[in-house]
């Protein structure tokens, strides 16, 4: 059984005990054990500032993107092995292990790419400089440069390879040193593609650190100029956001967190409307990719009352036939959750949700799982809920379950409908169905304050739409409310984070002799 070790002062250590089994889904065998038992975390972390940090700002911007295109280069070999990880310790079947370890090459690519345009400056410089007093010689203006702390990554279960390296894309492009921690129980490709990374002498030393166990104190021991970003539960946001000593440090703290996403139909589309066929394709996809277990997954189904019938009875269709089982079966459409814990905590959460309505398609017995023992595997059936009165409902708006599970349910008015969605409290994302543009403007205007993202979809989009749960690098990722407030990628906005702001009060010419080895912050 292979031992996950941990890459901290630039070599790899291992932790006391047996630690953590992290186990495959679909037979329940153990794969791998790791432990931070005993691990000299503190120390580690203090290296990586110093030696990291040193080597990071040493470097242009143009060097940091060559850096993490090398990356992309190194991991594009290695991706079947990634594929097969993602299969035994995850669950997934090819097309959402692609979802994942592409993604992650995808945004390396991406942030490797914007440090080739911003070439050889070290630091950025924003485009506004403003007069201040009533000389014209003496002004201001805004410098960011890198802080000199350690990026605290901290990932969710359901992203382990993606999730890892956006965060350390935009860290390392900002100059800034990296320590990811994947979650454990999904840890396994996340320490395959940093073990060869490292074997290849790719990563600077203290530039990438990696924890694969333990870390519940890493908020105890952020200093100033530390960053913590965290994806994963509400809950555990707010323990971390409330940390003494983070807030005492005053370190930066970002969350990605749970999302009520909601997918919309506005009045305008009707029975025989073509982008009635789009919705539909959105949430089977949506539930299917991952087995749902996606931040970014459609929850909740508002329609218009007139088509919720037909709705919920083509979701049904589409989804019944769908097969459930090991994900080594080509026939087999969806595979298990991450766990047999993650398993009772969906069917749980929908049977909470189905006493708000009705459960149309789901349950224990509701499919014949395909090359599994139910007895073993985490396995879920797809799971649709018909809620009776949305406007009364309360779970439904509050509760979710991260896993192949929605909430269909209809509006009478469009500011109904509105209303529904802003009842989330705060989402990653929402598609908005509409022919209409001016009816999608409105929506937009009237749903922003409450999302981080909004979506047109229609018969005209739907071939230039990645995809409602696709997060994209140039546009932002997080949400206000329960989404957690923060925000991370959108091209160079996602810097910000990882860069302090410091205002350059100062004579034109010292400005413009600043301006002349700066980059453009767009």
């Amino acid at each position: 059984m292979m031992r996950l070790g941990h890459l901290l002062g630039g070599r790899w250590v291992d932790g006391e005990g047996e630690g953590t089994v992290l186990r495959d889904p679909t037979t329940g065998s153990p794969i791998a054990t790791s432990s931070a038992d005993g691990v000299a975390l503190a120390d580690a972390m203090a290296w990586a500032r110093r030696v990291g940090g040193s080597q990071l700002r040493s470097m242009t911007f143009a060097q940091r993107g060559e850096l993490l295109l090398s990356f992309a280069d190194k991991l594009k070999e290695g991706r079947q092995a990634y594929y097969d990880a993602v299969l035994t310790n995850m669950g997934a079947n090819k097309r959402d292990a692609v979802f994942d370890v592409d993604g992650a090459i995808a945004v390396l690519r991406y942030y490797g790419g914007l440090g080739r345009d911003l070439g050889d400056a070290r630091f950025l410089l924003e485009s506004e400089v403003a007069q201040m007093t009533r000389s014209v010689d003496f002004r201001v203006g805004h410098l960011l440069t890198s802080r000199h702390g350690l990026a605290i990554g901290i990932n969710a279960f359901n992203f382990p390879a993606w999730g890892m390296f956006e965060k350390v894309a935009t860290a390392t492009l900002a100059g800034m040193p990296s320590l990811a921690k994947p979650a454990t129980q999904t840890a396994l490709v996340a320490y395959l593609m940093v073990r060869d990374l490292h074997e290849a002498h790719l990563i600077p030393e203290g530039v990438l650190s990696l924890l694969t166990a333990g870390g519940r104190e890493l908020a105890d021991l952020v200093e100033e100029e530390d960053t913590l970003a965290f994806t994963g539960s509400a809950d555990t946001a707010a323990q971390l956001r409330s940390n003494r000593h983070l807030i005492a440090r005053g370190a930066r703290f970002n969350a990605e967190a749970d999302s009520l996403n909601a997918i919309i139909a506005l009045p305008d589309v009707d029975a025989n409307s073509p982008s009635l066929a789009c919705l539909i394709d959105a949430i089977v996809t949506e539930m299917t990719i991952k087995a749902g277990q996606k931040c970014t997954a459609i929850r909740r189904v508002i329609v218009p009352e007139r088509l919720l019938d037909q709705v919920s009875e083509a979701l049904a269709a589409r989804l019944s036939p769908l097969k459930v089982g090991d994900p080594r079966n080509p026939q087999v459409d969806m595979g298990p959750l991450v766990s047999r814990a993650q398993q009772e905590s969906v069917i749980a959460g929908a049977a909470l949700l189905a006493q708000e309505g009705k459960s149309l398609l789901g349950g224990a017995n509701a499919v014949e799982f395909v090359d599994v023992d139910p007895k073993v595997a985490a396995v879920v059936a797809p799971t649709l809920i018909e809620i009776g009165d949305p406007s009364s409902a309360r779970l439904v708006h509050e509760l979710e379950v991260f896993g192949p599970c929605v909430a269909v349910m209809g509006y009478r008015e469009v500011a109904d409908g509105i209303e529904l969605a802003r009842r989330g409290r705060g989402s990653l994302v929402a598609t908005v169905v509409s022919d209409d543009s001016s009816a999608f403007v409105e929506a937009a205007l009237a749903l922003g304050s409450l999302h981080g993202r909004l979506a047109q979809l229609n018969s005209r989009t739907v071939g230039e739409n990645p995809g409602h749960g696709v997060v994209m690098p140039q546009a932002v990722h997080g949400g206000p409310g329960r989404a957690g407030g923060g925000e991370e990628l959108g091209g160079l906005r996602a810097l910000r984070f990882y860069l302090q702001r410091t205002a350059i009060q100062a004579d034109v010419s010292a400005l413009s002799s600043l301006r002349a080895v700066a980059g453009e912050m767009r």
